[in-house]
């Protein structure tokens, strides 16, 4: 019974994986230059607030959240740039997550790893029931895509009372949502080796891309591609 009860935990988790399932009205999309010429796009929806961005050697992250304040932290979401790993396995990079989560929280939930053949994605999720320092549970949807240049992961991040590991406390509607969020994901380049980016994109994007800084364009910017 619980093993069952654990496999339906884990199939809502995988819920977000749904083809169709698409955010409605994003209005920003976000460039994370990888060097070389090749970038990582992600269309931001509506209702998400830019948070806190930084470079640290090869690798870039930025965060939003929802709602009017900075300090709301329970729904947040991530974009990452991980250089050196440019043609690595994701596999091993979720399974470093899940090893480095399990010191940390009373249990680990780790969902499916689900590729997207079409799309040269990865999606999973990741759960910590409680963490050890504050007492609260956590869960995260990964959509991971690999460069040439590095890998990217888009994060959908939840705050949530603690947990048992087979009842995650989050409705199946949510979950499909989130992973709706992190959707509109991919990898192009705009000069050199590898899929070229959309003509409007590189248009858009003429002579902005200096360095690894991440930028953001208004949809209202990029023509129809």
């Amino acid at each position: 019974m619980r093993l069952t009860m654990r496999r339906a935990a884990l199939a809502a988790l995988a819920l977000f994986t749904v083809s169709g399932a698409h955010a409605a009205g994003p209005t920003t999309t976000v460039v994370v230059p990888g060097g070389n010429g090749e970038i990582f796009t992600m269309a931001v929806p509506a209702g998400w607030t830019r948070g806190a961005s930084a470079i640290e050697g090869n690798d870039t992250s930025i965060s939003w959240y929802q709602g009017a304040a900075s300090d709301n932290v329970d729904n947040v979401m991530m974009v990452g740039r991980i250089g050196g790993l440019g043609g690595s396995d994701p596999a091993e990079f979720i399974r470093r997550n899940v090893e480095a989560l399990k010191s940390q929280c009373d249990d680990v939930v780790a969902g499916d790893v689900r590729s997207d053949k079409a799309g040269g994605t990865v999606r999973t999720a990741i759960g910590c029931t409680r963490r050890k320092s504050n007492g609260v549970g956590e869960l995260q949807l990964l959509h991971i895509v690999v460069g040439r240049e590095a890998l990217y992961v888009a994060r959908r991040f939840w705050k949530l009372p603690a947990y048992d590991k087979t009842h995650v406390p989050l409705s199946n509607e949510a979950i499909a949502a989130g992973g709706a969020d992190i959707d509109g994901i991919r990898v192009c380049v705009l000069s050199g080796a590898g899929t070229p980016c959309p003509a409007g994109l590189a248009a858009a994007l003429k002579d902005k891309v200096t360095d690894l800084s991440p930028l953001e364009l208004k949809d209202s910017l990029l023509p129809e591609n």
